[in-house]
């Protein structure tokens, strides 16, 4: 019996190599050999023990996915427009397809939590429902995308839960557009990707905010269209009036994860603006200056993953080259050092220069 590799989330932070059947393929549903697995801030949440998905364990993390059709049903290739050995995208969710939410097109906030990364245990056939591993499987309801050999590996992989998602927090759903001012807390991965969707909706002003030790982050950050970067201190606030000569923003966005930055953020709102919150915290609650928000009619917005338009939108981002895509990617594991990896994303904050850490499933390591 032919069998894949994956690595399995078994208790808190805690991996083990596993070995799975690879499964039947019929008309309707495929396989997908991984190339590389982002590994998102929300999957060290998940391998911390600080979310639903210790609820599912054993399972499969990684929901950031780039990779080619092994094997695909009739239907399916015609469904998804695919065929063998065709480079492709998978969307991190895929919904029940029944729920209220799945039937008014929200699948992404299916009420089932249909998806990859973790929300489906590894004990459930046919067991490979995560990206960190060899092969994914792909059932009749995921969202496939097929991509193409011009866009490589390493764009591939922030194009489907990265860049997707700046595209739809910032203009899709924060309304960005030509000549606003954006204001971007936190330039991680997914910083960055809302730094490029709102340059990318024409934003005449683009500032990110980061901490000290994130000077190759905000560096990277102005080589995608960011205007100013500024440092997160007790000046902050204060350099964001003098910069929109007391404005304050269109559209802010808090990507940090942390439990002190929203309150900052929400402060440099200007009255009617829109006030993005991304960025999950293990924190128990977050301050925010509700008078203020209020006072000033801030319209506040939860963000949570991405769609199919964000999708088609962000992949023909990639594929226009306007931007270094490829150098999100500035670390590589192969799938025995999936913990390391992980590790590596926790601590980010202290390592100047980790902006993406992606798992090679078939990189045997030394």
């Amino acid at each position: 019996m032919k069998t894949t590799t994956s690595a399995v989330l078994v208790d808190v932070e805690r991996f083990e190599l596993r070995e799975f059947p690879m499964p039947a393929i019929g008309d309707d549903d495929g396989l997908l050999q991984l190339e590389l697995a982002g590994v998102c801030g929300s999957d060290v949440l998940h391998w911390r023990g600080n979310s639903a998905v210790s609820r599912n364990l054993p399972a499969i993390l990684g929901h950031e996915i780039v990779g080619r059709i092994e094997q695909v049903g009739q239907n399916a290739a015609r469904r998804w427009g695919v065929a063998g050995g065709d480079r492709v995208i998978v969307e991190a969710s895929f919904g029940c397809g029944v729920c209220e939410l799945c039937l008014c097109g929200s699948y992404q906030m299916c009420a089932a939590g249909q998806g990859y990364g973790g929300r489906i245990s590894a004990t459930v056939a046919p067991h490979l429902w995560g990206a960190y591993g060899q092969n994914l499987y792909l059932p009749p309801r995921a969202r496939v995308h097929r991509v193409g050999d011009a866009i490589s590996p390493e764009i591939g992989v922030v194009i489907g839960a990265v860049l997707a998602n700046g595209v739809r927090w910032v203009h899709t759903i924060g309304g960005a557009g030509i000549g606003d001012t954006v204001v971007v807390f936190g330039p991680g991965p997914q910083g960055l990707a809302a730094a490029i969707a709102a340059h990318a909706a024409g934003a005449d002003q683009i500032i990110v905010v980061g901490l000290p030790g994130d000077r190759a982050r905000l560096a990277f950050a102005r080589d995608c269209g960011a205007t100013h970067t500024l440092s997160f201190d007790q000046h902050a606030v204060e350099a964001i009036a003098d910069l929109t000569d007391g404005r304050l923003a269109d559209v802010v966005i808090d990507v940090t994860g942390s439990a002190d930055s929203p309150a900052v953020a929400a402060e440099v709102v200007r009255p009617l603006g829109t006030f993005v919150m991304a960025g999950s915290t293990a924190a128990a609650s977050v301050k925010l200056p509700w008078n203020e928000l209020v006072r000033k009619e801030v319209r506040a917005q939860g963000v949570n993953s991405h769609e199919r338009a964000a999708v088609r939108a962000a992949i023909a981002l990639a594929a226009s080259g306007r931007y270094p895509l490829e150098r999100m990617v500035t670390h590589r594991f192969p799938l025995k050092s999936t913990g390391a990896a992980l590790s590596l994303i926790r601590d980010a904050a202290a390592s100047d220069g980790v902006i993406k850490a992606v798992i090679d499933p078939f990189d045997q390591g030394s």
